[in-house]
């Protein structure tokens, strides 16, 4: 198939490592990696366009170059929309070049039509999600919402995964990071977030106290923190004063090299407040990293708990003494590790998860060709 492939939230070659385009990334590629056509179309930033006069105009040259992108197209698919960021675009391209249109991770959310504010994005989006052929849904909440809008046969459960050959085990990376953190036999807590203002740095704080209250129990302990934000600095400053020397924050990280700082920890923590699909414990687990994270939202849904990691209450202290679990038992600790890397790939691979909704696009797209 020919797809024109649209991102309304970011572009796909955003040199972000956040959420929403590493996923929309790893789909592109692998719908690639199947022998698909894959056509990024013209981006435009369309976040509450509807409150935002000014940007209409370029938004219908947008369009102009969208069509143009999608002639030929077998489909249409578009990655992301909700009330805030409504894929305003698809349903009328599809609708003028007579094309399946499919959304990968639609939120329907009824609250969003009670205020005014909200109200416009809830419609558009409301809209997208009753044109759209056929929705694949990464995230149980939006399963749920899919279930109060549209019939059972319009959408799908895709479970998240990562395409093969990203993120493995580096054994070669482990000694040297270790020493270059001056990490020695202390047990290595690695997380990872973007340092921005909310939930990401709120679960960071987290970590960095439960930590904190682990080497107050005399816990040998050092959490090595990746990711970078306009909140770094203030994290910086909690984690020096409340562990001195036992945190190491290394920065913005490739994804390609994230392989080895997970590599060259013993677990992955972070509570995963509103965490809507929960990649990163994906990524962990395929280097051989038990996880702890919480039950907040996405994080049940890609850990095996009590296989992989262990997944808590929305409890700092239950999510402390889920760290501590793994901090002190060593054995539990490697069993879980190795059990992590075959859970991770046997339920979390983009190309086993997403042969499912490659094969309902290609029966909509038949049938339509057919009419």
């Amino acid at each position: 198939m020919k797809i024109a492939f649209c991102t309304p939230f970011k572009p796909v070659n955003h040199p972000s490592i956040s959420g929403d385009v590493t996923i929309a990334r790893d789909l592109y590629e692998t719908l690639r990696g199947f022998g698909h056509e894959v056509v990024p179309v013209e981006y435009f930033p369309a976040k509450k366009i509807y409150w935002k006069p000014g940007k209409w105009a370029g938004a219908r040259s947008a369009l102009n170059k969208m069509m143009q992108h999608a002639q030929g197209a077998d489909c249409w698919l578009t990655y992301g929309s909700y009330y805030k960021v409504p894929d305003v675009f698809g349903p009328v391209v599809t609708k003028r070049l007579g094309l399946p249109y499919f959304i990968f991770q639609a939120s329907y959310a009824e609250n969003r039509a009670k205020r005014i504010s909200t109200w416009p994005g809830f419609a558009l989006n409301r809209r997208a999600m009753l044109r759209a052929d056929h929705i694949f849904c990464n995230r149980m909440n939006d399963v749920h919402g899919c279930g109060k809008l549209l019939p059972e046969d319009r959408y799908t459960y895709v479970k998240p995964g990562l395409p093969g050959g990203l993120f493995e085990r580096d054994e070669a990376a482990r000694p040297r990071l270790r020493a270059e953190w001056d990490a020695g036999d202390s047990a290595v807590v690695v997380t990872a977030a973007m340092m921005r203002h909310g939930v990401k740095a709120k679960g960071l704080q987290w970590v960095i106290k439960t930590c904190a209250d682990l080497v107050a129990r005399g816990r040998d302990l050092k959490l090595v923190v990746a990711g970078d934000g306009p909140r770094r600095g203030e994290m910086e400053a909690l984690a020096g004063s409340l562990l001195k020397d036992r945190v190491r924050f290394v920065g913005m990280v490739d994804r390609e090299a994230l392989s080895g700082v997970f590599s060259a920890g013993d677990l992955f923590a972070f509570p995963g407040l509103e965490e809507s699909v929960g990649m990163v414990y994906i990524e962990a687990q395929r280097c051989g990293l038990p996880v702890v994270a919480t039950d907040d939202e996405g994080a049940p849904y890609v850990i095996d708990h009590g296989q992989s990691g262990i997944v808590t209450s929305v409890s700092r202290t239950e999510f402390t003494e889920g760290v501590d679990r793994l901090v002190t038992d060593v054995e539990f600790r490697k069993q879980l590790g190795a059990q992590a890397i075959d859970y991770a790939e046997q339920s979390h691979s983009a190309d086993t998860n997403y042969r499912e909704m490659e094969r309902i696009m290609e029966i909509i797209v038949n049938e339509r060709r057919s009419r």
